[in-house]
């Protein structure tokens, strides 16, 4: 296989909600309950809440994010699609459907029906800004706009968001707003920029227990070196990202890392330990984004 076998695709960032000071956040959500898996933690309060309440729709929010999160994109497009043309929702709930709708679309192919629903959820996020300044939201708002190609403005929301709330001791708003400037900063061809925000994502998110997102911070900061030919850091930042992955219900992140670490040894030249690693990687847990990866790797080890 030859060296210029690099594929750009991060790995996926949740841009979610309550996260802390803020956004719904499954994670938290699912603390209150630890010995029960999450998604039936979930699905039990759903089930006893009554349909339509504020709490319905609260804990319904929490199923979306988990299903992103866990990039079942499945079961996201099929749980947020009976709510698209939904009359009378709570404008908040509304628009995390029109959020969490477009990313399903956008992963299925389906670009233009995933921008028509982005379109609508920056039209009501950008009110729901002006009247609240929640700054998560200003996070996933330009996270919608950099996933379909607006990167400029991606950048503006980003910035603005930082000189309004750059004093905030969250570091899941700090951890959003550095991982989601990185993407731009590299889809810009900044990787200078890129790299330093990946650390400063790295950096924030190392203060808290949320595991799933140290992983991710780690891997994306992995993945920059890797870009960069500078494999020696690349593998040690994915080992060490690997400690923080739950391996029953992250299998696919799993299996995207050590496809990674598959790749970044054959690149530098250490064919067994490329073997060593792909040997690891259940098939099945292959997303079709890395597929053609896969492919490759399975064809020259």
């Amino acid at each position: 296989m030859k060296k210029s076998l690099t594929f750009l695709l991060f790995s996926f960032c949740s841009f979610n909600a309550l996260a802390s000071e803020n956004f719904s956040d499954h994670e938290i959500f699912c603390s209150q309950q630890p010995q029960a898996l999450c998604l039936d933690y979930i699905n039990q309060q759903l089930a006893v809440a009554e349909p339509g309440s504020a709490r319905w729709y609260e804990i319904k929010s929490y199923q979306f994010d988990y299903f992103y999160d866990k990039m079942e994109y499945l079961a996201l497009k099929d749980s947020t699609e009976p709510f698209i043309n939904g009359k009378d929702l709570p404008v908040v709930f509304q628009v995390q459907v029109y959020f969490y709708y477009a990313k399903s679309m956008q992963y299925f192919g389906n670009h233009e029906q995933g921008r028509k629903f982005a379109t609508l959820e920056f039209e009501n996020l950008q009110a729901i800004f002006d009247s609240f300044g929640n700054p998560m939201r200003m996070v996933e708002l330009a996270n919608l706009q950099y996933v379909f190609g607006n990167k400029e403005t991606a950048l503006h929301i980003l910035d603005r968001a930082e000189r309004r709330f750059g004093k905030s001791k969250d570091p899941i708003f700090h951890f959003e707003l550095a991982s989601n400037k990185a993407n731009v900063f590299h889809s810009l061809g900044d990787v200078d920029g890129a790299i330093a925000s990946r650390r400063v994502a790295v950096d924030w998110i190392l203060k808290t227990n949320h595991k799933r997102k140290i992983s991710v911070a780690l891997g994306n900061l992995a993945r920059t070196y890797q870009i960069l030919a500078q494999y020696d850091e690349a593998d040690k930042l994915y080992v060490q990202s690997l400690k923080y992955i739950d391996v029953e219900s992250d299998r696919f992140v799993l299996a995207i890392y050590k496809l990674r670490l598959a790749e970044i040894n054959w690149q530098a030249g250490k064919p067994e330990q490329a073997l060593k690693w792909f040997k690891q990687v259940h098939k099945g847990d292959i997303r079709k984004t890395h597929a053609k990866l896969y492919a490759q790797l399975e064809n020259v080890l």
